[in-house]
């Protein structure tokens, strides 16, 4: 039988602590092995249970969760704290992160939620990492001393649409997803604040949004490795997702200085960063296209969506050097329709990169929160086009990254 997973809730409210134990009651995989008023109680309660997770509220008496969570977190590090607050803020998660929790949920939270919590926690507990070997001394010259070798960056790439229904986000969607079934680690970021969809498109979602996030990155040494990966929605495709909030209500204005700092961050734990862009001219657009190394623009064969294309592009106001920056993409292609895509091509002043058609799979996989990369491609005639955007965006940055090898080469010195 699976060892299951031994949970202490530590809250100082008696109904708030019932309340927590009826949400896990009907999990298999979990026991409640015990209860805390207070985070000095729960210090000692951690030591006579040994759990795997603790469920920590922050305000109480005696000691609050965030410096009780600082003590576990030296006392008894392979316990993991999961911080439970009703106050759902950017301070809070913060300070709960810096403290050493694996994770913050706010309440009002379903039983779904809170157990998908506890098993991530639980899946995070480990064994300390080996410090890695030094060299033999045989294998370095004396007196040299080499430079760790710093990670490559990734590349942030906007997928921007100015017309509803053109597609945008289904090719955000996609992309993302088949970076991923490429090798390659990719987050697809919703910068659309009011209407986001990335989420419904894959059916799922979190706690948190691109606004926890974003509020952080205000200043940027405040975008912690574990808070970050706490917001971020992992997909079963294997590609992570920064989703919007769930409603309009929810959202809340963030800086141009924010976003930047934000998926700039991100491009150094990434492949690939995918930006599904708004449709409203603001400066969170704004940022995400300045901050884009490249631009996929979608577009479909109807004239008030090619109209729309032509401002956007003008807007963008791409020189001669940077037109590679843009990659234009058709979509909805219906093989009866009288616009070609060469009329487009001239009527845009841009060379069409990869026509999408028509495909009736579409509509049916967003309905069923799937990937449309993900099906069977012999059954489905929209695969191999959105495959070969994929691979126009991967040529883009290895073809860069040749040319600069080319050019590094004659400079090289050899001993």
């Amino acid at each position: 039988m699976a060892e299951k997973i031994k949970i202490l809730i530590v809250d100082d409210n008696e109904s708030t602590r019932e309340g927590t134990q009826r949400l896990l009651e009907y999990e298999d995989n979990i026991e409640i092995v015990g209860f805390a008023e207070n985070g000095l109680e729960a210090i000692s309660r951690v030591e006579e249970y040994q759990p795997h997770v603790v469920l920590m509220d922050i305000n109480m008496p005696v000691m609050n969760g965030i410096e009780a969570t600082q003590r576990l977190q030296q006392e008894a590090p392979r316990t993991k704290v999961i911080v439970v607050s009703v106050q759902d803020d950017a301070h809070y998660l913060k300070q709960a992160f810096r403290a050493g929790a694996v994770d913050f949920v706010a309440k009002p939270i379903t039983s779904a939620e809170l157990a998908q919590a506890i098993e991530r926690a639980y899946n995070s507990i480990q064994a300390e990492p080996t410090p890695p070997s030094m060299p033999a001394p045989s294998q370095a010259w004396p007196g040299v001393q080499y430079p760790a070798p710093s990670a490559p960056e990734g590349h942030i790439v906007g997928v921007l649409g100015f017309k509803g229904g053109v597609g945008k986000t289904t090719l955000a969607v996609n992309i993302g997803v088949g970076l991923v079934q490429a090798g390659k680690k990719a987050v697809v970021v919703d910068t659309n604040l009011y209407f986001g969809d990335v989420g419904v498109f894959l059916n799922t979602h979190g706690q948190h949004t691109i606004i926890d996030l974003a509020h952080m990155a205000s200043d940027p040494e405040q975008l912690e490795p574990q808070a970050v990966q706490s917001v971020l929605i992992s997909h079963e495709s294997g590609v992570k997702l920064l989703a919007a909030p769930k409603s309009p209500r929810e959202s809340e204005p963030i800086s141009a200085e924010s976003v930047v700092n934000l998926l700039e961050y991100l491009k150094r734990e990434f492949d690939y960063v995918i930006v599904d862009t708004s449709t409203t001219l603001d400066e969170v657009l704004d940022a995400s296209i300045q901050v884009s190394e490249r631009l996929v623009v979608v577009t479909t064969p109807t004239m008030p969506a090619l109209k729309d294309t032509k401002i956007l592009l003008s807007l963008l106001d791409v020189d001669a050097t940077e037109k590679d920056k843009v990659i234009l993409v058709l979509n909805q292609v219906d093989k009866s329709s009288r616009i070609t895509a060469d009329q487009i091509a001239n009527y845009l002043k841009r060379p069409v990169a990869a026509q999408i058609p028509t495909d009736p799979s579409a509509v049916e996989a967003v309905n069923q929160g799937m990937a449309l990369v993900t099906l069977d491609q012999r059954r489905v005639s929209s695969i191999r086009p959105l495959l070969s955007v994929v691979q126009l965006v991967r040529d883009a940055f290895e073809k860069e990254s040749e040319e600069a090898a080319e050019q590094e080469a004659p400079r090289k010195r050899w001993w």
